[in-house]
C-alpha cells in the first residue's frame, strides 16, 4: 500500500496541499450532480490530458463518515463553469468546517486525486484493479474559535476507527476506487501552523521577509535584525486573513497560547459578499462571490475594463470599512497580549487585498503603546503567505510517524 504525507489547508477560498512536497491550489468548490444521465466516459486517448489537469475536471462519490450526502460531485474550474449552484463554505453560517460535508469532500479529493495521478505516471495507464489503496499521514487545521469544541470528534472521523474511506472515480468506462486509511492524523489551529511555516522558512523567504519589515522603519530601527530574528521570535501575534475568518495567533515564550488566540468570524470573503450583494441589487449577473473574486484579481480585457474598474471601486469602499472593523479587532487582542509581543505578521489569502486600508490603520494601534514601543509589523504578500498553513501542517505531518513509533517505545517500556 502506498504511504503520503499530506498537509492540507482547507481555506474559505482555496484548498492548498502540500502531498509527499508536490503542492497543489485549487479553489474550495464543488457541485453536486443529480442528473448524471448525460455522463460522457473518457475514451483511452483523453485520459493523460484529464490527469494533466485533474484537479479541475474530476467526478466524484464518497463513502466516508466525513461527507455525508452520497451524491457525485465536480471540482475545480469544471464546477465553476458548469452552471450548477456552487457548494462553498459559507463565511457567515454558524456552523464551521468541521461539521459541514464540504471539508470532508475537498479533503478525500485531494488525496484521491494525488493517489491516482501518482499511479498513472508510473504506470501510463488506469489501475487493472478495481482499487488503489494508500495510508495517510495528514496534518490539517480548523480555525482558532471552532478548534476546542471540534478538533477532537474531527480527527476521529479522520481516523475512522482504523477503517479506510472510499473514493470513487466516475470519469471512465468503469469506476476507478481510491481507499484511504488515515494512520496518523493532528488537527492544528488556523494562525499556529502559519508559524510553524515560518519557523521552518528557507533562505530566500527569510530574506524576503527581513525587507517587508525594514521598509517599514525607513530609520534603520530594524538595520541589525535578521529574518531569521523576526521568524523565531518567542512573543508573536500572527493575522491570518482568511476567506471566512481572520484568526489571531498568539504565541507565548514560543508556544501557541491558546487563552490568548482567538478567531473573527468574519474575513476577505465577507467583503466580497458585501460587494456581490450590493452589484446584483444594480441588475449584474454574479452569481458567488468565487465569480466575482476571479473578476477581481484578474487583468480586465478591453471589453470589460469599464466594468472591472467599477467594480473594483465598490469593492475597494467594502474593504476600507472592513479595515476599520479589522483594526478595533487587533485592538481588543492588544489589550489581552500587547505587553508581551515582539512581532505582528499579517498574511494570508485576503493579506494583500487589504493591505492599502489595513496597514496604516495597524500602525495606528500600534502606536497607541507609546513611541518606544519597537514593535515591527511584517506584512507578507499573500502570493507567499498563503502557503504558510500548508507549509507547516506538511511539517508537522512529517512529524506524526517517528513521534507515534516514541510513544508506542514509552508505552512498552
Amino acid at each position: 500500500m502506498t504511504a503520503i504525507v499530506a498537509g492540507l489547508d482547507l481555506g474559505n477560498g482555496y484548498v492548498k496541499s502540500n502531498i509527499n512536497s508536490l503542492v497543489r491550489v485549487f479553489p474550495s468548490i464543488a457541485v453536486k450532480q443529480f442528473n448524471t444521465a448525460l455522463h460522457t466516459p473518457l475514451g483511452d486517448d483523453e485520459i493523460g490530458t484529464f490527469m494533466n489537469d485533474i484537479i479541475n475536471q474530476m467526478d466524484l462519490s464518497f463513502s466516508s463518515p466525513l461527507v455525508r450526502s452520497t451524491e457525485r460531485r465536480l471540482f475545480g474550474e469544471r464546477a465553476l463553469k458548469s452552471g450548477l449552484n456552487l457548494e462553498e463554505f459559507d463565511v457567515y453560517a454558524r456552523i464551521g468546517k468541521a461539521e459541514v460535508d464540504l471539508s470532508g469532500v475537498l479533503a478525500l479529493a485531494t488525496i484521491a486525486a494525488d493517489r491516482l495521478y501518482d499511479y498513472y505516471e508510473q504506470n501510463k495507464s488506469l489501475p487493472a484493479s478495481d482499487k488503489l489503496k494508500v495510508k495517510v499521514d495528514l496534518a490539517t487545521a480548523l480555525p482558532i474559535g471552532e478548534y476546542r469544541p471540534h478538533a477532537k470528534l474531527y480527527r476521529q472521523k479522520y481516523l475512522n476507527d482504523g477503517m479506510p474511506h472510499m473514493v470513487t472515480f466516475h470519469n471512465f468506462e468503469r469506476p476507478v476506487h481510491v481507499e484511504i486509511l488515515f494512520e496518523n492524523v493532528y488537527v492544528a489551529n488556523e494562525g499556529e501552523s502559519a508559524q510553524y511555516g515560518l519557523m521552518f522558512a528557507k533562505d530566500a523567504f527569510l530574506d524576503m521577509i527581513h525587507r517587508e519589515a525594514v521598509k517599514r522603519f525607513p530609520n534603520g530601527e530594524l538595520n541589525d535584525i535578521t529574518g531569521k530574528d523576526l521568524v523565531t521570535a518567542k512573543n508573536t501575534l500572527g493575522i491570518d486573513i482568511g476567506e471566512g475568518t481572520i484568526d489571531f495567533a498568539v504565541f507565548s515564550n514560543g508556544k501557541f497560547n491558546s487563552d490568548a488566540s482567538s478567531t473573527m468570524n468574519q474575513g476577505y470573503g465577507s467583503v466580497l459578499e458585501s460587494t456581490l450583494s450590493k452589484l446584483q441589487e444594480e441588475g449584474y449577473p454574479y452569481k458567488s462571490r468565487k465569480e466575482l473574486s476571479e473578476l477581481i484579481h484578474n487583468a480586465p480585457s478591453p471589453f470589460t475594463k469599464k466594468k472591472w474598474t467599477y467594480v473594483k471601486n465598490v469593492n475597494q469602499a467594502e474593504e476600507n470599512r472592513f479595515g476599520d472593523v479589522v483594526s478595533s479587532e487587533v485592538s481588543k487582542v492588544f489589550s489581552r497580549v500587547g505587553g508581551f509581543i515582539e512581532v505582528i505578521f499579517v498574511f494570508g489569502g485576503g493579506a494583500t487585498p487589504l493591505e492599502w486600508s489595513l496597514f496604516e490603520k495597524l500602525q495606528q494601534r500600534v502606536a497607541e503603546f507609546g513611541d518606544d514601543n519597537l514593535l515591527p509589523i511584517v506584512y507578507l504578500d499573500s502570493d507567499f503567505s498563503r502557503f504558510l498553513n500548508v507549509q507547516g501542517l506538511y511539517q508537522v505531518a512529517q512529524r506524526l510517524r517517528p513521534a507515534a513509533k516514541r510513544k508506542k517505545q514509552a508505552v512498552k517500556a
